[in-house]
């Protein structure tokens, strides 16, 4: 299969980029929903190619219903229960389709592409990068796991002896990142009436 043909396959409709732009609060919020759907399903399979598992849900159920976790003498606990789950998961959806409305309505138009080719993606991808930053450089240190000794942008090891490849977890928050932000660039590529295709 030729580039060219590739790229014809891989462009979203215009159709649906044209049902976007008409409604950009709606085509945000989709392209958010299920980005974050994806991104965080991905989280949970980071073990598989050695890197460790991301459960976002878990971590801000956690932050969100301390209450209903509870840890026993011996170090352990019942950390992503039902209760903290789904309010942690209730929360990550939230984030997720609040980030997605800040980068179409505010945002999108202020990142710049590099490439004459799927430039929505492109944005996606510099707007992932910013939020990765943002979570190990304080969400992660300061906010999820505050007092465990993880260094800045989440390198260093902590005090569970649980980040000795002090590069896989920092690493890990990225690629979730980006696949998250991929898909609502991808998703979320509004095009004008007057310059889509007629079918």
């Amino acid at each position: 299969m030729a580039v060219s043909e590739m790229e014809r396959v891989l462009e979203p409709d215009d159709r649906y980029r044209v049902w976007v732009y008409e409604h950009p609060i709606a085509g945000a919020a989709f392209a958010a929903f299920v980005a974050t759907q994806i991104a965080t399903i991905w989280g949970y399979y980071g073990p598989g190619i050695g890197l460790p598992s991301l459960p976002f849900p878990n971590y801000n159920g956690l932050l969100f219903a301390p209450a209903s976790v509870q840890f026993a003498a011996d170090g352990t606990s019942n950390f992503g229960n039902a209760a903290s789950f789904a309010v942690g998961q209730s929360i990550h959806f939230v984030n997720g389709i609040v980030f997605g409305l800040w980068f179409a309505l505010v945002v999108y138009n202020k990142i710049p592409t590099f490439f004459s080719k799927m430039k929505s993606m492109q944005k996606g991808l510099l707007f992932a990068v910013v939020q990765t930053i943002i979570s190990t450089g304080f969400l992660f240190p300061y906010v999820y796991a505050r007092k465990l000794g993880f260094g800045i942008f989440s390198f260093g090891d902590n005090v569970l002896g649980t980040n000795h490849d002090h590069w896989k977890l920092p690493f890990a928050i990225l690629l979730w990142h980006l696949i998250w932000g991929a898909i609502l660039g991808y998703l979320y590529d509004p095009k004008r009436p007057d310059n889509a295709r007629t079918y």
